[in-house]
């Protein structure tokens, strides 16, 4: 970043060849110092008058930086691109594109260029390409339907020693009843351990149902799990719940800790007795699940600040696994750098093989709040940024999103309305002292110091029983 903010023409220390186009990318002066041009075919009067796109075959109005100069109205500073000669022969330039104004407007652009071609892989990291992990994903996918896990280990890429144990851990668990709690940042794989979980075990043909338990208001996903009977309330109809369409498979309830604390209680019963009652219907019925959850906070957090109960925790985290962070295992950036390069190499038609150091140090320096989706997200925008000719991923193109990022995580800590605030550390303190209790309302109040009537209104508004 620090040669970024450097003079660009001090950086360049010379340069190759100067070259002036109109509006309508007619050449208007040519210079080429650098005998790999054949100054005596390239430049001059030879080329005078000529189109630049019909003197460089190989670029077209989209891939030249004097057509983007132009088009942006700005310079274009230390742009690489890649040219060929008369004779086909390729070299990579390193560019400085002005655009020229007249009368207030632009009527052309002015280039100046720095043949770099013997220190193209210079401070370059190769990225070995390895399609094979993209291919079995997507050859899985291909005969899935509705409702089924789409990843297996396999699909877990990763060079660390204790996702390792993990995948290992999982090939263990795999064929018993026992929930598992998966827990971890965000970002960082829950969802393919909960999918590799239910492919390795004896349940793999039967339905793999996930619910974002935060994404459902509570009275929606309470009937969404349970299911619901005609009259159960105004528009309701008989209709099975997500467990009972999830029999003889799994039950995957992501951020289980954003789930209401009273719902939990309803879920708890279910855990323990194995029956399901739909809203409205007085008859059980047996549900044979296996329910997987997932958090993005540990469960002693979660117990502690009153997101999750402690009862049922215990029975949902009967096997539980920590995701390790990217930052707790940045050998693994190379090996998840290789896999989003290929799929997007696929997706956007490109051909991109490698990374530059300055890059790759970026990467893994950087803190990774975001994990591995975070890590996906630039690499997808790198690779929007990079010219249909190039082959690689430079500073340049991560540059703005990096900084993005760093702004955005600056932003976490934000001012909230006192309120708010305050509502929140009511309800998660009320929330320990009634768990603490054993739902004594009335003890509950005496360790709180207020009247019982209010700490049950307050109980009331904030749906902890």
């Amino acid at each position: 970043m620090k040669n970024e903010k450097q003079d660009f023409m001090k950086d360049m220390e010379y340069i190759d060849g100067i070259t002036i186009i109109d509006r309508n990318g007619i050449i208007l002066f040519s210079v080429k110092f650098n005998p790999w041009f054949h100054p005596e075919i390239i430049c001059g009067e030879k080329v005078l008058g000529k189109k630049l796109c019909s003197v460089f075959t190989n670029i077209d109005e989209d891939t030249s930086t004097l057509f983007k100069a132009m088009e942006l109205g700005r310079p274009i500073n230390k742009k690489r691109q890649r040219v060929a000669n008369v004779e086909g022969e390729k070299i990579v330039t390193m560019n400085t594109s002005l655009p020229i104004k007249g009368d207030g407007r632009i009527i052309g652009a002015i280039e100046l260029s720095k043949d770099i071609t013997k220190y193209k892989d210079k401070n370059m990291h190769v990225i070995q390409m390895n399609s094979e992990l993209l291919s079995q994903t997507d050859e899985m996918a291909k005969h899935l339907g509705p409702d089924r896990a789409r990843y297996c280990l396999e699909n877990i890429i990763s060079s660390n020693t204790k996702m390792n144990e993990l995948k290992y851990f999982v090939k263990k668990i795999a064929n018993g009843k026992a929930s598992v709690f998966i827990y971890g940042e965000t970002g960082t794989g829950k969802e393919l351990f909960a999918h590799a979980i239910h492919n390795e075990s004896n349940r793999k043909k039967g339905t793999f149902i996930t619910q974002n338990c935060a994404a459902i208001p509570e009275n929606l996903l309470e009937s969404i799990l349970f299911g619901t009977t005609k009259g159960s309330f105004t528009g309701a109809y008989d209709q099975p719940g997500l467990f009972e369409l999830a029999e003889g498979g799994t039950l995957f309830l992501d951020e289980i800790n954003s789930m209401p604390v009273k719902l939990q209680a309803k879920l708890l019963r279910v855990l323990q007795d194995g029956y399901v009652r739909r809203l409205g219907d007085r008859k059980e019925r047996k549900v044979d699940v296996r329910i997987i959850s997932a958090s993005n906070m540990s469960p002693k957090k979660s117990m502690k600040e009153g997101y999750l109960r402690q009862d049922i925790y215990y029975r949902l985290g009967v096997l539980s696994m920590r995701i390790p962070p990217l930052r707790e295992r940045k050998e693994d950036i190379e090996i998840l750098l290789n896999f989003f390069i290929h799929k997007y190499n696929k997706l956007l038609n490109k051909t991109i093989k490698k990374v530059s150091k300055e890059v790759y140090d970026t990467l893994t320096n950087y803190n990774w709040p975001g994990n591995v989706r975070e890590l996906e997200h630039i690499t997808e925008y790198a690779m929007n940024m990079v010219e249909p000719v190039d082959d690689k991923i430079e500073m340049e193109h991560i540059e703005n999103v990096m900084k993005q990022m760093e702004e955005e995580e600056e932003m976490e800590i934000t001012i909230k309305p006192l309120k708010e605030v305050v509502s929140q550390i009511e309800r998660k303190l009320i929330t320990i002292t009634i768990q603490k209790t054993k739902g004594n309302v009335s003890e509950a109040a005496r360790l709180l110091e207020i009247p019982r009537q209010t700490l049950q209104k307050k109980i009331n508004n904030y749906h902890i029983i």
